[in-house]
C-alpha cells in the first residue's frame, strides 16, 4: 500500500477520505440551491446592520438640523 510507504497510517487515510467526501457533498448541496443556515444568519445580520446604519444616519441629520435651528454651533 502506498500510504505505508510514505508513513501515513490507515486511520489517517480513511479520515482524509471521509473529510474529502463530506466536503464534496457540502459543495454539491450548496450548488443545488440548498444553503448553509449560517449563510442565512449572515445575510439577516447584514440587513440588520444596514438598517441600523440608516437609522443612525437619519438621526445624525435630524440632530444637526435641530442644533442649527436652536442656534447651537456644531
Amino acid at each position: 500500500m502506498i500510504a505505508r510507504r510514505y508513513g501515513v497510517s490507515e486511520q489517517s487515510l480513511y479520515r482524509w477520505r471521509d473529510q474529502f467526501l463530506d466536503g464534496g457533498k457540502a459543495g454539491l448541496a450548496s450548488a443545488s440551491g440548498k444553503s448553509d443556515p449560517r449563510d442565512r444568519t449572515i445575510e439577516r445580520l447584514e440587513k440588520e446592520v444596514a438598517e441600523r446604519d440608516r437609522v443612525v444616519g437619519e438621526l445624525t441629520i435630524a440632530n444637526r438640523v435641530f442644533k442649527k435651528l436652536s442656534g447651537e454651533s456644531p
